[in-house]
C-alpha cells in the first residue's frame, strides 16, 4: 500500500543532545483519506539513531494519546506520496512543531501512516523528498532513473524535456523513418496519458484536455472527431470507429505534406488533416498545459501523484548482463531486435 510508508527525519547528528525533543507524527488515512496529523513527543537523550529506535518503540503507544492537527488540505494515498515527493513532509510538520514551541531548526521525528486505526508501513526513508532509489529502488531487480531526479535542476523542473522525452522523442522517430500511422497511434496514446495526468481516470478527459489547451481549428478538426479517430485507429488501425458508420461524426484522415499544406475538401464524407500540423497543434497544447502549472501550482500534487505510474522508454529498469567469466555486469546503450530472430513475422 503506497500510504504504508513511514518516514524518520533526522535534524541533527549523531552527537549525543541531553533532553531533546523528538517527536512521533502520523498521518490518519480513513477511508482512504487523510485530513489530519496527529503527534505526540518525548524528551529523550542520546544518539539519533538511539532516539531513532525508541520513536518506533513507541508508536503503537503514542498513536493512543496523539493529539491531532488539521492538515491544510486532504490527502489521497497517491496524492500524500505525490506531497513526499515534492517537498517531503517537514512543511506540514512545521506548524505543528511551533505550536509545541519546540525548536524549529532541529527536529527528530519519525512519521507513520496510520490505515483506519492501525499503524502501517513498509519502507523507512529518509528526511527530506522522496526520491531517487527511495523511490526506484523497491523491491525491484534492475536500475530504475526517477524522472524528478532527472528532470530536476536545483529549483527548475524540466516540465519541456520530460515530455519530449516520454513522447515526442519516439513520435519523431517514427515519422521521420515514414512510419506515418504509428507516428499517429503514439500520439493518440500521448493525448490519453496526459488527459489521464490532468483529470484522472475519468470519462471525456481525452476531450476535455485537447479543448482546454488545444487549437485544433488550426487543423480543422474538433475534440469529438479526433476523439473517434483514436478509438479507431488504435484499437482496430481503422479510420472508422461505431460513431463514424453511424454518421454521427465526420470520418477524419490523416495526409502528410509540408506545415501549412491544406487540400481541397471532395464531399463532405470524410475530412482530411494534415499530420504534421495536428503534431504541431499537440505540442502547443504541451506548452498551455506547462504553464498552466505556474498559474495553478497546487495541480503539482495530483500530476505527480499520477505521472508516478506512467511508464516511458527512458524509464524503464534496465537489468545488468553478466560478463563472461565475471561476476560483473554492464548495462547495453540499447537493444536491438535483429531480422530473422524469434518474433519476425516475414517468412
Amino acid at each position: 500500500m503506497e500510504y504504508a510508508r513511514a518516514r524518520i527525519g533526522e535534524g541533527g547528528s549523531n552527537v549525543s543532545v541531553l533532553n531533546e525533543r523528538i517527536f512521533n507524527f502520523f498521518v490518519y488515512f480513513e477511508r482512504g483519506v487523510a485530513r489530519q496529523l496527529g503527534v505526540w513527543f518525548h524528551k529523550r537523550s542520546g544518539s539519533d539513531a538511539e532516539k531513532t529506535d525508541f520513536l518506533r518503540s513507541q508508536i503503537t503507544t503514542d498513536l493512543l494519546r496523539a493529539r491531532r492537527y488539521d492538515l491544510p488540505r486532504q490527502f489521497t494515498p497517491e496524492q500524500w506520496r505525490a506531497q513526499l515527493r515534492i517537498n517531503g513532509a517537514e512543511p506540514l510538520l512545521d506548524p505543528i512543531v511551533a505550536v509545541l514551541n519546540a525548536p524549529r531548526r532541529s527536529f527528530l521525528y519519525c512519521l507513520t501512516p496510520v490505515l483506519d486505526g492501525v499503524p502501517l508501513w513498509d519502507q523507512v526513508s529518509g528526511p527530506g523528498p522522496l526520491r531517487g532509489e527511495d523511490v526506484t529502488d523497491f523491491g525491484r531487480e534492475g536500475h530504475m532513473p526517477d524522472y524528478l531526479v532527472e528532470y530536476t535542476d536545483g529549483p527548475v523542473f524540466h516540465f519541456d524535456r520530460l515530455i519530449n522525452d516520454d513522447f515526442f522523442d519516439a513520435i519523431r522517430v517514427l515519422f521521420n523513418a515514414g512510419h506515418y500511422v504509428s507516428a499517429s497511434k503514439l500520439l493518440m496514446s500521448c493525448i490519453d496519458t496526459l488527459a489521464f495526468v490532468e483529470f484522472g481516470d475519468v470519462r471525456g478527459n481525452f476531450a476535455d484536455w485537447l479543448s482546454r489547451y488545444c487549437d485544433l481549428s488550426l487543423v480543422g478538426l474538433t475534440p469529438e472527431e479526433l476523439w473517434e479517430y483514436r478509438n479507431a485507429v488504435l484499437h482496430m488501425t481503422s479510420l472508422d470507429s461505431r460513431r463514424v458508420i453511424k454518421g454521427e461524426v465526420a470520418r477524419i484522415a490523416p495526409y502528410i505534406a509540408e506545415r501549412g499544406t491544406k487540400p481541397p475538401l471532395k464531399g463532405d464524407t470524410e475530412k482530411p488533416f494534415n499530420l504534421l500540423d495536428l503534431i504541431d497543434a499537440i505540442a502547443l497544447g504541451i506548452c498551455s498545459w506547462g504553464a498552466s502549472f505556474n498559474s495553478s501550482p497546487e495541480k503539482v500534487v495530483d500530476f505527480i501523484a499520477r505521472y508516478d505510474v506512467t511508464i516511458s522508454d527512458k524509464r524503464l529498469a534496465w537489468i545488468a548482463r553478466p560478463r563472461c567469466g565475471t561476476r560483473s555486469g554492464h548495462l547495453p546503450h540499447h537493444l536491438q531486435w535483429s531480422e530473422g530472430a524469434r518474433g519476425d513475422t516475414r517468412r
